[in-house]
């Protein structure tokens, strides 16, 4: 059974106490490979959407065992906040009051079709020397990576984690956190991953951001990928503060400590811990 994760653009728009619907549900995308949370948003709402706080995630699952090869869909939705300029909403648009439920479309009306599931499958590696793998090692690999990180404060310092050697990136700081793994709600995958990363329970307290980058260059094993991450940031807090420790040894992490707020910006932070440092600095 082919197992396959895939990630959802749900738009929250609201004016005057109604709520944007079409056909029932909040509009909404499948975010294509490279694509960002914005441009998906305006391929249902158009250009002169904008995009605000990520206001919710979730996950949904179904399995279909007709056919050769039976399907097991993890869908991770996003519902973000979004505005419109007065008069640009699209014509088939209704407003509904707002209420605390926002109705996302059933998971088993988000198809899945047969283009998006050659894209999602996952890809046999080339070897540097195209030696391994059904293609040459000059034809990127297409990889969509979601991953959940999160930005944890206490005493005025930040908790951050080394990149080990096996990354693109040794050396330098990031948050902690990581890979959503199939059938896994993100929420929990970051906790799982920030105890793996730094011996430290935490709790996930707020959402702060989605982002996504999208680049093509050698995966740790050496296999040219055309590469899109797409990264949720959650704010939590350690159950207890303790010194890190990584317990993961061996993995993409080499070092985990409590960074000063005051000091995080000059020990060699990549994007995302950057962003991390931005979210904490805001309080």
């Amino acid at each position: 059974m082919s197992a396959l994760q895939r990630v959802a653009v749900h738009v929250a728009v609201e004016a005057g106490g109604r709520l944007l619907v079409l056909d029932g549900a909040l509009p909404w995308a499948l975010l294509a490979h490279g694509e960002t949370p914005l441009a998906a948003g305006r391929r249902v709402l158009g250009p002169d959407l904008d995009l605000g706080e990520l206001l919710a995630v979730h996950d949904g699952r179904r399995t279909d065992s007709e056919g050769e090869d039976g399907l097991d869909l993890h869908t991770v939705h996003l519902v973000l906040a979004g505005t419109l300029p007065e008069g640009s909403a699209p014509a088939a648009a209704q407003w509904i009051p707002v209420s605390d439920d926002r109705p996302l479309v059933a998971d088993d009306l988000v198809v899945l079709d047969p283009a998006e599931r050659v894209r999602l499958s996952p890809a046999v590696d080339s070897a540097p020397d195209g030696s391994v793998g059904s293609s040459p090692a000059d034809v990127p690999v297409v990889r969509q990576r979601l991953a959940c990180y999160a930005v944890v404060v206490a005493d005025g310092s930040l908790l951050l984690t080394r990149l080990s050697t096996k990354t693109p990136s040794p050396g330098r700081w990031t948050l902690p956190g990581g890979g959503v793994d199939h059938g896994e709600h993100p929420l929990e995958a970051v906790v799982r991953e920030v105890h793996e990363e730094t011996g430290m329970a935490v709790r996930v307290t707020g959402l702060a951001e989605i982002g996504a980058e999208h680049f093509t260059g050698r995966s740790p094993r050496g296999v040219l990928e055309d590469f899109h991450a797409v990264r949720i940031l959650v704010r939590a807090e350690p159950l207890e503060v303790l010194d890190p420790v990584v317990l993961d040894v061996g993995g993409s992490t080499d070092l985990a400590r409590w960074v000063p707020l005051g000091e995080a910006e000059d020990i060699g932070l990549v994007g995302v811990a950057q962003r991390g440092l931005h979210i904490a600095l805001q309080g």
